[in-house]
């Protein structure tokens, strides 16, 4: 049998940052609104007859391995680990876009093989299940300065806005009808505009968090996603409103965090800004490059145009994906 597992990349709204561990534990709690996005990771796993010698393993690499502690990759080796695969196995991963583009991409291929090799064995895990395990591996075991949002948003599908708790608690919390309604159908106009630079999340995240100015703008982020969540608020033109001021306040803190930004990506930042009509427009992820997330004003044909005379063809749409991971077997 063939297994693969599907996971989407996700997209971060409001109070990315405050869910890194390190600021929870100092802080009581963290925030987050995102959703999933439609680009996915796939992780194909065959299993290999029992008398085969060794497995292997395709990726942006090449392994060929034995036994579990000799694979290089740490995200596969500990996958393998924590589910005591022994079988000898056959794996393939692919990913609609590279590591380093701040969509979450690590977090939404460990997924994706954890749904996987939780068909395999026949685990009884739910997408929550998925999510822990994935957050275990990589913060607990890997040591991994990253927060816990990309896990969850990825696992879960569609949008959710998550509350992070000591010791690793995530709960997923219900907005109101009117705000996933507003939310739904702004994300409808949103577009994906790449850097084309890539950057490893880790050293950003870590010079975040050696920067001592970095947990009051951390609360504000809280903060700012905070008002917006616990607002009671039901207009849609006012919420709508109101989100649009909100990721702008958050993108102002966070662009002046540590490492976030640098002169290339704030003059392309600005030439962006200039040429196309919008809401906002913002870096995602933990900075340094990867794409920018624009709320455009203007109808799509007439924003295609704007981009591709621009030689901004590699755009891609920033919509939502419902499902969040899953496994089919063949």
């Amino acid at each position: 049998m063939i297994f693969i597992g599907k996971a989407p990349y996700r997209i971060s709204l409001l109070g990315g940052g405050s869910d890194l561990d390190w600021f929870v534990n100092k802080n009581e709690y963290g925030l987050a609104l995102g959703y999933s996005l439609n680009m996915y990771s796939y992780s194909v796993i065959n299993l290999l007859p029992s008398k085969s010698k060794f497995g292997t393993l395709n990726y942006s690499s090449r392994e060929i391995y034995k036994n579990n502690d000799e694979i290089v990759h740490p995200l596969i080796r500990e996958a393998f680990k924590l589910v005591n695969l022994k079988a000898l196995v056959e794996l393939s991963t692919y990913g609609s876009a590279s590591g380093g583009q701040g969509l979450g991409g690590s977090s939404s291929f460990l997924i994706s093989l954890l749904s996987a090799l939780s068909k395999v064995l026949d685990f009884d895990w739910d997408q929550k299940n998925i999510a822990n395990k994935a957050c275990e591996i990589e913060i607990d075991k890997l040591f991994k300065p990253i927060g816990r949002q990309d896990q969850y948003l990825s696992a879960l599908g569609g949008i959710s806005c998550l509350r992070f708790e000591n010791r690793g608690k995530v709960i997923n919390k219900t907005i109101s009808n009117e705000k996933e309604l507003m939310l739904r159908g702004l994300i409808k106009h949103f577009y994906l505009i790449p850097t084309n630079t890539t950057r490893k999340a880790d050293k950003v995240l870590s010079s975040i968090k050696n920067d001592i100015s970095s947990v009051n703008k951390l609360k504000d982020i809280r903060k700012i996603a905070c008002d917006f969540i616990e607002s009671k608020e039901t207009r849609g033109h006012v919420l709508e409103t109101n989100f649009h001021s909100s990721v702008r306040s958050s993108w102002e803190i966070k662009r002046s965090l540590s490492n976030v930004m640098n002169s290339e990506l704030e003059d392309q930042y600005n030439f962006i800004n200039n040429l196309i009509p919008n809401n906002w427009i913002r870096l995602l992820g933990a900075g340094g490059g990867g794409f920018f997330l624009i709320s455009v004003k203007e109808d799509f044909q007439n924003i295609n145009n704007i981009l591709n005379e621009n030689n901004l063809q590699n755009f891609k749409y920033a919509s939502l994906s419902e499902k969040g991971s899953e496994c089919s077997v063949y």
